[in-house]
């Protein structure tokens, strides 16, 4: 089975003629005929009636066409892709994040890119929180972009690591956490005054969502908008912090860490995070791959980040 015949047989069903898909596909009738005789000799079916008046197609032809349609419009994908990488010899490949994932993955990331593409400027626009991120892909001024939150059904989402939210302890607090799983019970962390984030914030309502899950109700004893203060109030002994990973750019002397409480579901409470890529810059990924693979490591803490296959459309 060849793509000619499969190209001449798509051409006859949408035209209804042979000598009408001939003239389309630039070829003479006998070899449009040619093409769809052998087609349906490789597969054993008829595809096509043949009168006086045109051709329909059969059954077993309007099944394949289905196939046929997708498997064209599949090879005219690869060619649009090859041709988006091609197009990346030179040029400026603009990335948006939200201040975790800028301050901690972008720059080695970017590092790590033009070593092996020195000729292609990567421009990294910090953002507050995750809802600005997508939009600034979706208004197309920012080519891919580091985000949590559920996307716009016209964003393509790539996963690239899980993100595990940590409870930060102040100094002065010693509680009796088993050491082999460094968890906190329920009990424990709803005796916690909790820092957290304003109502408005994306990681301030998983949080709140988290607790709704357990059957809880999350009141923090104070809110800031920012994760550095967060964490300076915890190394202070304001009370202690629920965050992810990803938003503490440093650890205090005396700060202690332990992981959430398990949900009944047996899963930890995590974040995942995605990059959101408009999907006409969807050639970006494959030039890209690599230097997300080779940077996205996180040594702060002893609960790892743990990075998915990269680049599996999901």
């Amino acid at each position: 089975m060849k793509l000619s015949q499969i190209r001449s047989f798509v051409a006859v069903a949408r035209c209804g003629k042979f000598s009408q898909a001939a003239v389309e596909l630039d070829l003479t009738q006998p070899t449009v005929s040619h093409a769809i005789a052998t087609l349906e000799a490789d597969l054993g079916v008829q595809l096509l009636f043949r009168g006086k008046k045109g051709v329909h197609l059969t059954p077993a032809g309007e099944r394949i066409l289905v196939h046929c349609d997708r498997l064209l419009q599949s090879m005219a994908d690869i060619q649009q892709e090859a041709n988006r990488c091609k197009s990346l010899g030179s040029g400026k490949i603009r990335i948006s994040a939200f201040r975790g994932a800028a301050a901690q993955l972008l720059p080695k990331i970017r590092a790590e890119f033009q070593l092996k593409h020195p000729q292609i400027e990567v421009k990294i626009v910090e953002e507050k929180d995750c809802p600005q991120v997508e939009q600034m892909v979706y208004e197309g001024k920012a080519d891919l972009g580091f985000t949590i939150l559920p996307t716009s059904k016209d964003l393509s989402i790539i996963k690239v690591l899980r993100d595990d939210y940590v409870v930060l302890l102040p100094p002065n607090l010693k509680l009796d956490i088993p050491s082999d799983s460094s968890q906190i019970s329920w009990t424990q962390l709803l005796e916690l005054p909790i820092i957290s984030y304003p109502h408005q914030n994306s990681c301030f309502k998983q949080i709140r969502n988290y607790f709704a899950t357990a059957g809880y109700q999350f009141e923090p004893a104070e809110q800031v908008r920012e994760s550095d203060t967060i964490v300076s109030l915890v190394a202070t002994g304001s009370g202690a912090a629920i965050l992810p990973q990803l938003s503490v750019f440093y650890l205090p002397p005396g700060v202690t860490i332990c992981q959430l409480p398990q949900l009944s579901s047996g899963l930890w409470w995590q974040q995942l995070l995605k990059i959101r890529i408009y999907p006409m810059q969807f050639g970006l990924l494959p030039i890209f791959s690599s230097s997300l693979t080779c940077s996205l490591t996180f040594s702060l803490f002893p609960f790892p980040l743990s990075p998915f296959p990269i680049f599996t459309n999901q």
